[in-house]
């Protein structure tokens, strides 16, 4: 096999291709078996590993090359995005329309239970935008600015999220699924342990909607290399978030349809914050005091996670993973087919 990175600056993602005319999955398969334990060095060191030029061609191929990465495949999912199954642990990346952004952050970084591993596959190689940037957060953390950085390590994050009743016919772009679409159950005696597992705090709303609220350090220390990232989703769930990253995507694409959006996206924004309690917002995130975080705070952070971001575009078949201890992921919108699946560790 051949090994190389895709960015020689950043050392994000080291990109392994077949060296010979075998492409087979199975022979990615095999390899991966035989050489495990240098793989793991070197995605513990880079963060990301993309295996590119091989015939992978449905989920099950994909779970079975990630399976070979990590046998210890999990299907629950307590994230935000829609998702649809399409194997025994493979689902869809994510169901949000392609103009939504969908900012930087490690998987479910607000669980006690965020996997260690994740895995992407280019099904649908996409025609225009719908790249997966990845990001490395042990050195976003290293270049926020001390003041800032020290904040959030001191009183830590809480993250909220809002979810409607079942029979709730409302139409909003800005909500979430619904919460019986997001346990797979109407039992709420099943909601509450699950939540309770999870060191999520649940509260059931007068309108038969679900509040979830989580309250985390702001920070991870990997378990094996010893690094810190940084591990949280205020920039993913704070109300100005949205409209500053299409700002940047905007200044990326240079597209007449992402204009259109960023406007309306600041529009919407400063109606949110002044027609709506933050608490209700689909997302909200403050700081674990209930402190407010500011809107430059996250300025700040997203313009530092910008200048360390690595952005390669897909092509059919590729197979990346990701150390989620140390390695964001997002997605840029997109115009025409796409169909990228994901899967994960505990």
């Amino acid at each position: 096999m051949n090994l190389n990175y895709f960015s020689e600056d950043t050392k994000l993602p080291l990109v392994i291709t077949p060296s010979n005319g075998d492409v087979s999955k199975q022979s990615l398969v095999e390899w991966i078996a035989s050489n495990k334990e240098m793989l793991n060095e070197k995605l513990r060191e880079a963060g990301a590993v993309l295996f590119r030029g091989f015939q992978i061609d449905s989920a099950q191929d994909f779970e079975d090359v990630s399976k070979a990465m990590d046998n210890d495949l999990k299907d629950d999912y307590l994230g935000t995005s829609p998702r649809d199954k399409k194997s025994g642990f493979v689902f869809s990346a994510s169901e949000l329309p392609p103009h939504y952004p969908i900012m930087q952050h490690c998987e479910m970084s607000f669980l006690p239970s965020a996997p260690r591993k994740l895995f992407f596959y280019c099904h649908v190689e996409p025609i225009y935008g719908g790249e997966t940037p990845i990001c490395d957060f042990r050195k976003v953390y290293e270049e926020l600015d001390p003041t800032i950085r020290d904040e959030f390590e001191f009183k830590g994050v809480k993250h909220i999220r809002n979810y409607s009743a079942p029979d709730d016919t409302s139409k909003n772009a800005f909500q979430l699924k619904k919460w019986n679409e997001m346990f797979l159950t109407t039992d709420k005696s099943i909601i509450e342990k699950k939540c309770a597992d999870n060191d999520i705090v649940c509260e059931w709303k007068e309108n038969n909607g679900l509040r979830l609220i989580n309250k985390n350090a702001a920070t991870k220390i990997h378990p094996q290399t010893g690094r810190k990232a940084w591990f949280n989703h205020a920039q993913v769930f704070h109300v100005s978030a949205a409209a500053e990253e299409y700002h940047k995507i905007f200044k990326r694409q240079k597209r007449w349809e992402t204009l259109k959006t960023s406007v309306l996206l600041d529009v919407l924004t400063f109606y949110k914050k002044l027609t709506k309690n933050p608490n209700d917002q689909s997302m909200h995130v403050t700081f674990g005091d209930d402190s407010q975080i500011p809107d430059y705070y996250i300025e700040h952070i997203q313009d530092v996670i910008w200048r360390n971001m690595v952005i390669q575009p897909w092509k059919k078949g590729d197979v990346i993973c990701l150390d989620n201890f140390s390695i964001s992921h997002g997605r840029l919108p997109y115009y025409g087919p796409r169909e990228i699946m994901v899967c994960w560790t505990s």
